[in-house]
Parts: C-alpha cells; structure tokens; sequence
C-alpha cells in the first residue's frame, strides 16, 4: 500500500517525470558529458533515439537513479565509471531520492523504468505523488522499452517553429550557411582572366544558385554588420530599388534568412554600434524570416565588472527588442540572444528570456570555447527550459552561434538544439594547412590536403625567381605551366602519378617556407593515388575534375569550400539527423 502523500511546495501538477535506472554499459568515446549520452543500456539508447527524432517534450524532467551519484539529471555532466548500485544498498539512496523528487513539480505523469534491484531507491515515490499518475514499466527488457516509448509519444513534443508552415513528424535541425559574400565565378573556366570575366562570359553565383534544387544548407545567416563596414552583399543592396534581400541574393523560398548584428564586430566597442529599434527594422526591411536580438560578447580579457555589465545590457536589449517587435507587429521571428560568462549565467538568462515571451533563444559568445564548457552550457540551459516549460505545450527553439563541432553534433541534437551555423568547411578550403578537400568516409567524414599551384606572378614566386637566375627569363612561369598541363593530362589518365608528383613538388618547393608546417607535397600522393574527386556526386566536383583539389586562387577555393560544405550537409549531417 502507497504511504500517506506528503506535503509538497508545488500544490499544482506541470510538466512530466521518467525516472531511469543507470545502466552498466557506458559510453567512452566522449569522456565528460551529459549522463544521456555516457550510459548506454538499451533504455537510454530508446530514449537518445526518441529525442533526437522529436526532441525534448516541454516540461519533461529526466532524472536517473545512480550508484555512484544516487540521484542526478539526465543533463548533469559526468565522466564513465565503474559502479553499481546493489540492491542491498538502494535502500541506503532512498533518502536522497526522496529529498531531491520533493523540490520538484508535481508532475502530471511520471514513468518509472529500472531493474528490480533500483526499486527500493525509488520506493518513496508513491508517498510525493499521487500513484495514479505514476506508471512503471514491467515485463521483459523489450516489453519495458516499448511502454517507455509509449509513454513519451503521448507527451507534447512540438518545438516552436521558425516559419508559418508546420513542422513535420520528425523535428528539424537546421543549418544555416554565414554569408559574407562567398561567390564563385559560373561556368567554371581552369584558368580565368580579367578578359573573361570583363566580356561577361561568367557571372557571380552563390552556393544555392550553384546546387539548385541541391543546396548545402536551410538558410542563410546575414550579419548587419555589412551594412556598417561595407563588406557583403547586403551592404551593396540598392536602396533605390527594392531592398528585399532573398530577391537580391536569388534565395529560394525554402531557404530561410537569418539576421544577427555581428556581435564580433564590435567586440571591442564600449556598446554596440546598433540600437534594438534599428536593427528589428532592418530585419523587417530587408526581408529576414528570423532576427536577433542586439547582444554584446562579455569577452574574458575585459573585467568581471565590464563583464557583468556586457552580459546585462545584452539582457536588457533582448527585453526592449521583443517589446518593439511586439509593437510593430513585424512578420519576422525574434530571437533573443543570451550572453554569458558561466554555464549557470546562460541558463538563468534563458529563464528570465522565456519569461518575457520567447519562443526562440540563441546561445552566443561560445566560438572560442572549448568542447567541455560548450557542453555545460547547453546542458544547463536545456535543464532550465525543461523547468521553464512544465505548463507549456511548445518547447523552446535553441539555436547555437558559430559552433560546428562535429563529434558533439549528435550531443547537441539530443540535448534539443534545433540550429546552428558555421562557415568552418568553407573557410577549411584554402585556411588549414592540411584539410582542404572533404568527403564521406566514416562516421565524421574525412579530409585531404590540396595541391598547392600559386601563381608565378605572385609576390613569392616573384621573390623566388629574382633571388636564384634559373628561375629567371620565364622559367619559373613553365614549372607553373607544366604543373597545371600534368594534372589535366593525369585527371583525363593519359599520364602516371609519379610524373604529377615530380613536377608539382618540384613547383611546390619553391614557396615552402622553412621551420613551418607548409610542407604540402606530403599529402599530394595520397590525394592523387585515391582520387577522391572522381566519386564525389556534388556539381562543382562533376563540373571542376581535378581542379576541384587545386589550391589556387578564389575561385577554385570558394568552389571546394562549398563542396565541403554540400558533403557536411548532405551526408554528414543527415546521419545527426536521423
């Protein structure tokens, strides 16, 4: 028989509790993270699967009975171990159970799925909440799944969306593509002049323009920032016709427009250079589906004070921005953008954000972070919303500035971030010294260096042939030429690997710079021997050959980044979202 219900600080019932038992299979591949991700029974491989397709219910509170940490959050951070909680000692946790189960909400539903030895930890449970909605799952491992299954299918798991059309059954995990005026030149020419371009053979073409029907990403992410340091297309919209940013850029109405202030562009300044009511009618006049709250990064070589000061100021716009868009009732989504320093800044910030009204925050500041605070800090936030949210039917869309790590993409995904940006494939192409040319291979993908073919006319090989006399009178200018002859002839196999080799490394030494790591000719025989161009199915590839791993000039560059980009999308990303 049930024990006599005690008192609770929370008389009336919001948002849902599951209660698991930790499970003696444990993750190792990640170190320190989420217990969600570190315990890997079967339960929790339902429950990652669950979230990852639908994402977290609003007000569901997942809290896993442990022999090492009695009682913790499905977000709590932990490290794998080697402890089991026996059965002759569960009756031991039953009291810290118990005082941790009191402090929350009364549930509306709570599911109870562990092996028989955890029951007695939780056996206090039928004497804080009524046994009426308590459920517990019995039978074998399969049958105990699939009533956890069921219970969380009938919880609410929409998410707020970011446009007017609804969301289908699995949950999206958006993308978007920072633009700053990342263009290639169409149709492809090996080896372009100023003449070419002048008799306008060729035009500009963005990423979407060049896919099509095919494009490597959800939508675009456009600074204000342009408008100010008059770099990117927006800041060369004409403003005497119409000032729809998506018809400037030839966007797709699939695509969605995205628009922040560029907060890493005032980084420095005292305060941001743009008031809350500028920059929601610059979102509203240039067309932006979704627009960010003015935010100022409370950067760590500042002081605490200046820090304090950065990440309350970014509160208080976020606050004048909702009330504006309110007013104005403009047709764009507002994000707010949260500013912190500690994880628990971020969370409680978010708090206070969804309080005020908002369906949709972004979480900034986080680039420079390493992969352990970035997890704390979307795990505390997530924590925040699940208590937040416990009356709601709709969760909260999260989305994370700049950061595309890939190992933690599924982390992310599980912990319900709906979007994210970052332009790191793009800029990979012509930025790293040894990963240039992405694909498919393994879980994470794989990468190649690049052939590096710099122009003759360039100021190092200009120095190179005034400082030796064999390179003098033309010569260098054939080194170069034979190169790009030998590829094309090896791309069409009409010449061996080892000819390609002699006379791209023999080129390449000539701009290596000593006691560095620009020794590139170590990774041309593998890219050679493989081939890796000729399998790729994206267009600039099939268009490009070989010159697609030819590090030379903008054009090809840009090109390969966006290859890179379409292969993270297309295939890496599509496994996170499944």
């Amino acid at each position: 028989m049930p024990e006599c219900l005690e008192s609770h600080p929370h008389q009336s019932a919001g948002g849902y509790l599951l209660v698991l038992g930790c499970s003696s299979k444990k993750r190792e591949d990640y170190g320190r993270a989420p217990a969600l991700e570190i315990y890997d029974g079967p339960n929790f491989r339902v429950l990652r699967k669950f979230l990852r397709e639908k994402g977290w219910p609003p007000g569901l509170k997942i809290k896993i009975i442990s022999g090492k940490y009695k009682i913790i959050d499905a977000t709590t951070l932990i490290e794998p171990y080697n402890e089991r909680l026996k059965k002759e000692t569960a009756q031991k946790v039953r009291q810290k159970v118990r005082q941790h189960l009191k402090k929350l909400e009364i549930p509306k539903s709570v599911f109870v799925n562990m092996g028989r030895d955890y029951l007695p930890a939780v056996s206090c449970i039928e004497s804080l909440f009524s046994p009426d909605i308590i459920a517990y799952a019995d039978g074998g491992i399969g049958q105990k799944q699939q009533k956890m299954k069921q219970w969380l299918e009938g919880l609410p798991n929409r998410t707020a969306p970011v446009n007017s059309q609804e969301q289908s059954d699995k949950r999206p995990y958006l993308y978007f593509f920072p633009d700053w005026d990342d263009y290639v030149y169409e149709p492809f020419h090996a080896e372009e002049t100023d003449e070419i371009r002048k008799s306008k053979k060729v035009e500009r073409k963005y990423a979407h323009e060049i896919f099509e029907d095919d494009p490597p990403y959800d939508g675009l992410l456009v600074s204000l920032a342009q408008l100010r340091i008059r770099n990117g297309r927006l800041s060369r919209l004409d403003k005497k016709a119409s000032s729809n940013f998506r018809d400037e850029m030839q966007i797709p109405d699939k695509l969605l427009l995205f628009g922040d202030c560029g907060a890493f562009s005032y980084i420095d300044a005292v305060e941001p250079p743009l008031s809350c009511e500028k920059a929601a009618s610059l979102y509203n006049q240039f067309g932006f589906d979704l627009g960010t709250s003015v935010d100022h990064i409370p950067i760590s070589s500042i002081s605490e004070r200046k820090q304090r000061y950065r990440m309350k100021l970014t509160s208080e716009y976020a606050k004048e921005f909702l009330e504006i868009h309110r007013e104005q009732q403009y047709p764009f989504v507002p994000i707010g953008s949260i500013q912190g320093v500690t994880a628990k800044h971020y969370a409680n910030f978010a708090s206070e954000y969804v309080e005020w009204g908002y369906k949709h925050i972004a979480l900034g500041g986080l680039v420079r972070r390493k992969d352990a605070d970035i997890l704390e800090i979307v795990a505390a936030v997530r924590e925040e919303l699940q208590r937040q949210t416990c009356r709601e039917n709709e969760n909260i869309w999260v989305h994370l500035f700049g950061i595309l790590r890939p190992n933690l993409q599924p982390i992310f995904r599980n912990l319900g971030v709906s979007s994210f940006d970052s332009a790191s494939y793009l800029r990979k192409a012509w930025a790293c010294p040894s990963k240039n040319y992405f694909v498919d291979d393994g879980e994470y993908g794989k990468w190649y260096g690049s052939i590096r073919i710099p122009f003759s006319t360039s100021k190092p090989m200009r120095q190179v042939a005034e400082s030796d006399p064999k390179y003098a009178n033309g010569a260098i200018q054939e080194l170069e030429r034979k190169c790009l002859t030998n590829l094309k002839l090896f791309d069409e196999e009409k010449i061996s690997e080892q000819e390609v080799l002699e006379s791209v490394n023999g080129y390449s030494e000539l701009f290596q710079r000593k006691k560095t790591y620009h020794h590139f000719s170590e990774t041309h025989q593998a890219l050679l021997s493989e081939r890796p161009w000729e399998k790729c199915k994206c267009k600039v590839c099939k268009d490009s050959g070989i010159n697609i791993v030819i590090f030379r000039g903008a054009n090809r560059n840009r090109r390969r980044g966006f290859h890179n980009t379409w292969v993270f999308y297309h295939k890496i990303l599509r496994r996170v979202r499944q």
